[in-house]
């Protein structure tokens, strides 16, 4: 008799711990679905937190940009204008009224200078800044304008005399100038405006370069 009496209660017990199984997955489910909503598939809605959570912490391209300084235009020159060019030949022979062609391009943005005539074509009006360097002969002088269509805005006198050696001079001139308006460098139109030849050479460079301010 205690022997049935005990394998009958074994035999309930057994049922209830069975009964447990079911009820607390259950519960845990009905749980979760209060929480996240009933969706019926816990895989893909956790799968959705993961890349959402992921989306919020991954930087986006532009915040790439900003970390890594590196900045992004349609065109990477807007409205740059500038150009560098020098005298490729060694000895050049001058005239009075002549202009100087630098025919060597380092740097022409927007294509604006003419190394074949040595004029500039300003593109747009604004402020510009230009410069030269000439190169004489030993005991020699040359006077050099800087010329804005007909009228002359900046003046230089470069001389090697009494000087064992070429010698340089160096002008910068800032100025307002209008679009289409003409640039360029010149001997003096009348006198005389030189004595010997303008030098260039791969150690120093006779040069005009000429960039807008923005």
């Amino acid at each position: 008799m205690g022997t049935i009496l005990k394998a009958k209660v074994s035999a309930k017990e057994m049922k209830i711990i069975k009964t447990k199984q079911i009820v607390q997955p259950n519960l845990l489910q009905n749980s979760y679905s209060k929480v996240f909503g009933n969706t019926g598939n816990e895989t893909s809605l956790v799968h959705q937190r993961e890349v959402k959570q992921k989306s919020l912490t991954s930087p986006t391209s532009a915040q790439k940009r900003l970390l890594t300084g590196i900045q992004t235009t349609s065109s990477p020159f807007l409205d740059v204008v500038a150009f560098s060019s020098y005298i490729s030949t060694y000895e050049t022979h001058l005239t009075e009224d002549h202009t100087i062609k630098f025919d060597k391009i380092v740097t022409n943005i927007g294509n604006h200078y003419n190394p074949h005539s040595g004029l500039f074509t300003a593109p747009q009006h604004g402020v510009y800044v230009f410069t030269w360097t000439l190169y004489c002969a030993r005991d020699g002088f040359i006077y050099s304008q800087l010329v804005v269509n007909s009228n002359v805005v900046g003046a230089m006198f470069t001389t090697a005399q009494g000087a064992g050696n070429i010698r340089a001079s160096t002008w910068i001139v800032v100025v307002e100038i209008n679009k289409d308006d003409v640039v360029y460098i010149r001997t003096l139109p009348n006198g005389q405006s030189h004595s010997g030849s303008l030098y260039s050479y791969i150690n120093y460079r006779s040069s005009f370069n000429g960039w807008k301010l923005n």
